[in-house]
Formats: C-alpha cells, sequence, structure tokens
C-alpha cells in the first residue's frame, strides 16, 4: 500500500499580551500547512487485541514544494489531529526547482 498524501500543520509559538500590552505567555497559532506523507514510528504501548495502538512519533515528508519552507524545530506539526514536536533539525534539499523536506516529529508534552 503507497502512503497517502494528507495535511500535515506546522504550528508556531505567538506571543500572547494583555490589555496593556504586556506579555502573559505564548499560544500555538497555524502558520502553514504542508501536504505531505507520515509514516508512524513503532507504537510505545504493546499491540493486544481490542487497544488501540498509540502512536507516539514518525517522520513526516513532503517534496515538490515550490519554495523553502519556513519551518525550525521550535515549531510543532499537527498530524491526523495529534500535535506533536519537531524533534531535532529540519532536513531540506533542493531538487531541481523545488524543495523536499523531512522532519522528526515526537509527542508534544
Amino acid at each position: 500500500m503507497t502512503p497517502r498524501y494528507e495535511p500535515v500543520i506546522i504550528r508556531r509559538a505567538v506571543e500572547v499580551l494583555n490589555s496593556d500590552g504586556d506579555p502573559v505567555g505564548t499560544d500555538w497559532a497555524d502558520h502553514i500547512t504542508l501536504s505531505a506523507k507520515f509514516a508512524p514510528s513503532n507504537p510505545s504501548e504493546a499491540l493486544e487485541v481490542g487497544k488501540n495502538t498509540v502512536i507516539t512519533g514518525g517522520t513526516v515528508y513532503a517534496r515538490d514544494l515550490p519554495v523553502r519552507p519556513d519551518i525550525t524545530s521550535d515549531d510543532r506539526a499537527s498530524v491526523r489531529g495529534v500535535e506533536y514536536e519537531i524533534d531535532g533539525e529540519i532536513g531540506m534539499w533542493l531538487r531541481q526547482d523545488t524543495w523536499g523536506i523531512q522532519f522528526a516529529i515526537r509527542t508534544a508534552k
């Protein structure tokens, strides 16, 4: 079975200000959406009949991007409705006239 492309939403921390304009924390906002493939890592819990598998991470792959995407290891990725931290550096390469990227993700804390 060939993996299908699916939306991966890159989320970025934004500063939250109170009514006086003072910083009071951060929140996560959608930054960009990629059409990518997701390869989940091995589940962290043993498989049992009737029990749902817990995916704790994996790798996101995207290619044929028209521009180099603005993604950093401080961002998060939302895949299949679950938010993950980006784990490590973002691999990026230029293929002829388009960009390809890959990065590992793990469950957000």
